[in-house]
Formats: structure tokens, C-alpha cells, sequence
């Protein structure tokens, strides 16, 4: 693989091989590059490892060429998964299959093919992520201990779903705080119609949840690239991603985790998701929800505060900041009541 420096990059290391990876591949191609907020977006999964091609060329207008997506299932290496071919390429045969044997538990595994793949192009990235779900995997505090241990200095973000990546759809479209069992009913290993009453009618499962209440009627895994793009353009409509952002904070209050997301056990919650922080990045999207009470503290990211009610107006009072005091233009309160207040910092 070949190595580049660039200025702003990012890895993604998914469970999925079909809706997440090209859930990320398809907002990089169409927004991350084109507005040049990321100069390389890798994406990789159980079957992928990121390919040696560099990044389209500038034009002389010094502009990037919109690129048209495509679907990078040619990309896939058959026979062994990623990790293993990883672990036998960056250590040999005897160690590196002694060292996938002890790595490849779901979902430690995403963790442990982010570190690898980075050592692997030292000093390509800035920023490691493994995207996973909780659906009964059993190694997640393994993963969160190792995703701590820092690869050319930097530690892997965990963007973390309950009960699956599915959670940070629905949350497009509807506020919901609503557990699930499955994310799919199934028959003979297909999914079911679940949203009507030859299955659950969303009652179970969380994708049969989605047909049955929002605009994605025919939301279903797949890889054909007609039925992604047209799931894409109903998701990046601007009102159902600032929905989208503004209820994953919510779901995050409710669950009373608002700190660092490497620190907590949010694997043992369902429902959900911190998939929002890592689209946000990729996105560049300035606006920051955050759900409040009154008269208690408040922790996020760099912030600490807390909101005082008079009969008139809302106090914000900043008990410890270390990002510069302008970025809090760019957060909006959102209470669990009506009422109704301006901010001025």
C-alpha cells in the first residue's frame, strides 16, 4: 500500500460490508471532497482494505472534480478477511496468525484493523474510527481497552450504535428512546415484511420500526447503488439531518451519556447511537445540539456548565472551558420543557 501525507484525513473501519461502509464512502465522495473538508476518506470492512489509489487531481482552477460514487465492491480481497491479511502481512505468518487468532472477536476486531491498517501507512491518517453495533456481540469492553492503546499517537473513536447502525437512521426522522430486540425479523435468513402484519409491524425489530414509520418504506440492505442514492438524498435533506443530530443528542441526555465516548460503557444501553459525531466531522456541520435541565451540570466535550432560570431570563454559567469562547455561538440548547429562551455569549 502506497503512503501519502496529507493534510486532513480520516480511516473507517465498519462491521457492515453493505449500508455502512457505503453510507460513508457516499458522503465522502459527494460532500467530503467536494468541498474539500477531507482530502482522504478510507473506508474499510470485514472484505476491504483501502486501496493504493491517491485522490482525484485538482483542477487548474485549483478545484476538486466532483467525483461520481461508485460502489467499491471490486475493491475486495477474497479468501481471508481484512484483519487476517493484515495481521500476515505486518507481523508474518507464525506471529501475525497467533496475533489474529487472539484479535478477531467481534467486535474487538474493527479496533484492532484501524491500528493495524494505520501502522500499515504511518503517517497517513489523523483520525481512526471502528463503527459497530451491539447486537449481542460479547467483547466490547475488550474493544473500548483496546481502542485506548494509541497507534502513531492517536487512540480509535468508537462510533458505537445500539441496537445497530440502524438506530442512527431512524433518529432522522423520529425522537424516540424506544428499545428493540432484533434489527431484523428474519425467515429461512431473509428478512421479513415487517411492516405489515405478515411480521412484528415494528414492534421487535428496528428496520420493520423504520418501514413502517418514516419515509423509508423500502429500507432494506442492499447494494444496489440506484436504491443507496436515493436512501442518501432522503437522509443529507437538511431538515432530517438537523433532526437527526438534534435527537441523537437527545437520546444521548435521556441516557445520561454526555462525556468523552471512549470512556463510558454506552455498550451496555439500548438504545443508542454516537454515530453523529463522526457525520459531523465528515460533513464540517457547525451546529452543535445540546439537551439541558436546569440547575445541573452539564458535561460536553471540552464544557462544563450549567443553565440558571430567573422569572425573565437563562444564565449560561461556564464552569470550565478550554476551547476558545467562540465556538459556543455554534451550540443551541434544547430543553426537556417548552420553555423558551435566547442565548447571547
Amino acid at each position: 500500500m502506497a503512503k501519502y501525507s496529507f493534510k486532513n484525513n480520516i480511516l473507517i473501519v465498519c462491521e457492515g460490508t453493505s449500508t455502512e461502509p457505503n453510507y460513508f464512502r457516499f458522503i465522502a465522495e459527494n460532500i467530503s471532497y467536494t468541498k474539500k473538508i477531507w482530502d482522504k476518506v478510507d473506508v474499510s470492512d470485514n472484505k476491504t482494505i483501502p486501496n493504493d489509489k491517491s485522490i482525484s487531481k485538482k483542477t487548474k482552477l485549483g478545484k476538486h472534480k466532483k467525483r461520481e460514487f461508485k460502489n467499491p465492491n471490486k475493491h475486495k480481497h477474497g479468501g481471508i478477511n481484512a484483519l487476517e491479511k493484515l495481521c500476515i502481512k505486518y507481523y508474518g505468518e507464525k506471529e501475525g496468525s497467533s496475533i489474529y487468532k487472539k484479535d478477531k472477536a467481534v467486535p474487538l476486531r474493527y479496533v484492532a484493523q484501524a491500528q493495524l491498517i494505520d501502522k500499515d501507512t504511518h503517517p497517513l491518517y489523523q483520525e481512526l474510527w471502528a463503527v459497530y453495533d451491539k447486537n449481542g456481540h460479547s467483547h466490547h469492553k475488550n474493544a473500548y481497552q483496546k481502542a485506548k492503546i494509541k497507534t502513531n499517537g492517536k487512540v480509535v473513536n468508537i462510533g458505537f450504535s445500539s441496537r445497530s447502525f440502524e438506530q442512527w437512521i431512524l433518529l432522522h426522522f423520529i425522537r424516540t428512546d424506544k428499545k428493540f430486540e432484533i434489527t431484523e425479523c428474519k425467515e429461512n435468513k431473509k428478512p421479513k415484511e415487517c411492516n405489515n402484519s405478515n411480521g412484528c409491524e415494528g414492534k421487535v425489530c428496528l428496520c420493520g420500526y423504520i418501514r413502517a414509520n418514516t419515509s423509508l418504506i423500502n429500507s432494506a440492505k442492499s447494494n444496489k447503488l440506484k436504491d443507496l442514492k436515493e436512501m442518501m438524498d432522503i437522509l443529507l435533506n437538511k431538515n432530517n439531518l438537523q433532526s437527526a443530530f438534534e435527537n441523537a443528542a437527545w437520546l444521548r441526555f435521556k441516557q445520561g451519556k454526555l462525556s468523552d465516548y471512549n470512556k463510558e460503557k454506552i455498550y451496555e444501553l439500548n438504545p443508542y447511537t454516537n454515530v453523529d459525531i463522526l457525520v459531523r466531522k465528515l460533513l464540517d456541520y457547525k451546529k452543535v445540539f445540546v439537551w439541558a435541565d436546569f440547575d445541573k451540570e452539564i458535561v460536553f466535550e471540552e464544557y462544563k456548565f450549567i443553565l440558571r432560570k430567573t422569572e425573565i431570563t437563562v444564565e449560561i454559567k461556564i464552569i470550565e472551558n478550554k476551547l476558545p469562547t467562540k465556538v459556543f455561538a455554534f451550540i443551541i440548547i434544547r430543553l426537556l420543557d417548552s420553555y423558551n429562551f435566547t442565548v447571547k455569549t
